[in-house]
């Protein structure tokens, strides 16, 4: 998810991240390090951990099983969202965004203590959060078919997991607000 929305905001609306000036090659290259970090190390740390028999199955449908993997993957995007914000100035934004979404995924480790909340429909409620802030917040006109698009999605991956009895209704749609909210919130008050 967040490779997908630096996608759209690198591109799409750079100037909303005040990014209207970065080289091709180095809106690539930071896209790079996000999909690494938000993607191939926590992916490759849920599978050290289903080797390692800390976890049960790579599906984490066990309650307990999603707290480690939850909590580690907050700790490497809020990593990345610092290697950002101390590297360069010019992604102090996108560092700000990570920091978001590490947020997110720490509010849904945390209830996961006591309560299984979908972190499929957080994940996508705050890509659709961070477009709609960003959009409504800069003006940006070119955010309407992402959003919608993104907004079209999160119906098919909610569907989805109540199809798979994965989830309740309720779990999915209290991920949805969590990532909606909380994104919304970051874009609002950060920017």
């Amino acid at each position: 998810m967040p490779t997908l929305l630096f996608l759209i905001l690198f591109f799409l609306a750079p100037v909303s991240l005040g990014l209207e000036g970065m080289d091709m090659t180095f809106k690539w290259i930071v896209l790079g390090f996000v999909f690494i970090y938000t993607f191939a190390i926590p992916a490759y740390l849920v599978y050290l951990l289903k080797r390692w028999g800390i976890i049960s199955s790579l599906k984490m449908e066990n309650l307990q099983e999603r707290r480690i993997p939850y909590l580690m993957t907050a700790v490497i995007y809020g990593i990345l969202g610092y290697f950002l914000y101390t590297k360069n100035s010019s992604l102090f934004a996108c560092a700000y965004i990570l920091w978001s979404i590490t947020l997110v995924i720490l509010c849904v480790a945390i209830i996961s203590f006591w309560w299984q909340i979908s972190a499929h429909a957080a994940g996508i409620g705050g890509v659709v959060g961070a477009l709609a802030g960003l959009m409504v917040k800069f003006g940006e006109g070119s955010l309407f078919v992402p959003l919608l698009c993104s907004m079209i999605i999160a119906g098919y991956l909610i569907g989805a997991r109540l199809q798979l009895n994965a989830h309740t209704p309720k779990q999915v749609w209290a991920g949805l607000s969590l990532g909606v909210v909380l994104s919304l919130l970051s874009v609002s008050y950060f920017f």
